[in-house]
C-alpha cells in the first residue's frame, strides 16, 4: 500500500495567513465601527466561512456535484468532450501521467469509476479551479469529459479555458510519438 504524505510548502502557509486575515479582519472593523446590529459582522463571517469551506471541500471527488453544478452561481465552468481512439483503462493512465507532468496537481484518481480530480494553484487572477475529468466507452473509441471549474469565483478571466487548453495540448504532445 502507497502512502501520500503533505509537507507544507510556501503557497500553503500563504493560504492559512491569508485565511487567518480574512477571519480575523472582520471582527477588528466589527469592533472598530461598533454597529448597533451586529449585521455587517454576521455578513462578512459568513462570506468567509462559506469561502472556507469552499477551500477545504475542494478537494474531495464527492463534492464534483456541488462545484460543477448549473445551479451553483458562485463558480464559472467550462465542460467539453473529447474522442479517443484509446481505450479508456489506457487513456485513463495516460492522463494520470500528463497531469503528473504538468503544471496541474493531481489530487484523486479513481481506477473504479476512471474519474479524476486535479486542481490548478492560487493566482492573481484566481483563487485556484478544479479540474474534473471522466471517461466513458462509446464503441472502440474512449470519451473523456472535461470540467475545469473555478473555485468561489464568477468570472474566470480566462482561466478555465487556458486550463482546457493546455491540459489538450499535454495530451497531444504525449501521444504523439
Amino acid at each position: 500500500m502507497k502512502y501520500i504524505t503533505h509537507k507544507p510548502k510556501l503557497n500553503d502557509v500563504r493560504i492559512w495567513m491569508t485565511l487567518s486575515v480574512l477571519i480575523v479582519l472582520p471582527i477588528l472593523v466589527g469592533n472598530y465601527f461598533e454597529p448597533e446590529s451586529p449585521v455587517l459582522a454576521v455578513t462578512t463571517l459568513l462570506i468567509v466561512g462559506f469561502f472556507i469551506l469552499n477551500l477545504v471541500i475542494r478537494k474531495f471527488l464527492y463534492f464534483r456535484a456541488y462545484f460543477t453544478s448549473n445551479y451553483n452561481l458562485l463558480t464559472s465552468k467550462v465542460r467539453t468532450e473529447k474522442e479517443f481512439g484509446i481505450s479508456k483503462e489506457l487513456m485513463f493512465e495516460k492522463l494520470i501521467e500528463v497531469i503528473d507532468d504538468s503544471k496541474f496537481t493531481l489530487i484523486k484518481a479513481n481506477k473504479k469509476s476512471y474519474e479524476i480530480l486535479a486542481i490548478s494553484k492560487i493566482s492573481w487572477l484566481s483563487w485556484g479551479e478544479n479540474l474534473y475529468i471522466s471517461f466513458e466507452d462509446r464503441g472502440d473509441e474512449s470519451i473523456m469529459q472535461f470540467c475545469s471549474a473555478t473555485l468561489f469565483q464568477i468570472y474566470s478571466w480566462g482561466k478555465n479555458e487556458k486550463n482546457h487548453n493546455d491540459l489538450m495540448k499535454a495530451i497531444d504532445s504525449s501521444l504523439t510519438v
